[in-house]
């Protein structure tokens, strides 16, 4: 079940966007493993795997910075290597993502191509139970991945990085069926490592260039973060990530549930830091949003009685629609789950008694209306 015996993790200083900067810095997240050439033979089919949420600009720091895809398209051409992008976002409207995120002009400058996640292939993982996983048939197509997540809090899992980022591997109405499924954070948490050691990408990078605090993962803050990560080991990634944002390896829930499978790179021990060190990369102030804590969910998690864990769950942050802000898309109806959510005058109303509490809504609300209890 181990990844590697002794993760490497690398991290390098990134202050802005600019590309000659970004390749730099690529270039000495990539050194210590023998570069791009090690990693890409002439001929392989690449997909870069960015963190494409949903349709948001450059600016407001939710989905992968397009230049730095367009740094890894040019270095991965170099390599020989032929270049796919692809995601499938929460609401499954990939072009409309591409397209908002810039990462489309990037596809068309650089003549890479665009991977369409519709098909289904599954594949069988044998995790915190053996499962098959229903992922894009397009990943079949493909000679190795490369996963280029966005740092960002998340209300529900407390951190979203490498491992976070594969969810979206999983096309369709699948996505809405687990959460349905698994709405419990450190279970749903499980599930994102079975599917994770079922993807299994080849690298991951982590933009952390501007990342994002607060209530993330959509209308958190912008953070100047500075910093670009690295690893073939996603895991040992987000343990890093994790200790440089000032999470406790607890409040992160897909670092406590790879810690449950003594999977390698969940104990920041036992992983080795080349680049900038831990001290020269933490970030100070980081606010970790309402799901720092990440306590309540593993009471949840662990209790076997089920009006125990009932009540517990009824204690979970809710959803809270602030009107105001409201601008009656429609898209919190759309992507819930459990389909509790009805627009009344236009307003969404959402029936907190069955809401299972896995803030798809708050994590789609362009306009930041839905809020995790108030926060």
């Amino acid at each position: 079940m181990k990844l590697m015996d002794k993760p490497i993790v690398t991290i390098a200083g990134c202050s802005k966007y600019h590309e000659e900067e970004l390749n730099t810095a690529v270039k000495k997240i990539l050194e210590p493993f023998g570069g791009i050439r090690s990693i890409v033979a002439p001929g392989k089919k690449v997909l870069l795997k960015p963190n494409l949420l949903a349709a948001a600009t450059v600016s407001e720091a939710v989905t992968t910075h397009p230049m730095l895809i367009k740094v890894l398209t040019d270095l991965i051409n170099t390599a020989g290597g032929q270049v796919f992008v692809g995601d499938s976002p929460g609401n499954d409207k990939q072009a409309e993502a591409l397209k908002s995120s810039g990462i489309q002009q990037v596809i068309d400058e650089t003549e890479a191509d665009v991977l369409p996640f519709k098909e289904i292939s599954y594949k069988k993982v044998n995790g915190f139970k053996e499962r098959s996983i229903p992922l894009a048939a397009e990943l079949d197509e493909i000679d190795l991945i490369f996963n280029v997540a966005k740092l960002k809090t998340h209300a529900l899992t407390g951190l979203t990085g490498a491992v976070k980022n594969v969810y979206g591997c999983i096309p369709g109405n699948f996505k809405k069926r687990y959460h349905l499924e698994h709405p419990l954070p450190l279970d749903f948490s499980r599930l994102l490592i079975d599917i994770y050691l079922a993807v299994k990408p080849a690298f991951s990078i982590i933009d952390a260039v501007i990342g994002m605090e607060g209530p993330g993962p959509r209308k958190g803050k912008p953070k100047q973060i500075g910093l670009l990560m690295a690893s073939p080991n996603g895991i040992a990634l987000d343990s890093v990530a994790a200790e440089i944002t000032g999470f406790k390896p607890e409040q992160v829930t897909t670092i406590a549930a790879a810690r449950e499978l003594k999977l390698s790179g969940s104990n920041l021990a036992d992983i080795e830091i080349r680049g900038l060190s831990l001290e020269q990369s933490r970030v100070k102030d980081f606010d970790r949003g309402p799901a720092g804590s990440g306590k309540v969910s593993r009471m949840i998690a662990s209790f076997p009685i089920s009006y125990i864990r009932n009540m517990l769950y009824a204690r979970r942050p809710y959803p809270v629609v602030f009107s105001g802000e409201c601008t009656s898309c429609g898209i919190c109806a759309e992507v819930c789950p459990a389909q509790v959510i009805e627009l009344k005058l236009g307003i969404p109303d959402i029936d907190q008694y069955e809401c299972i509490r896995c803030y798809c809504c708050q994590e789609h609300c362009a306009q930041g209306a839905i809020k995790v209890n108030g926060k």
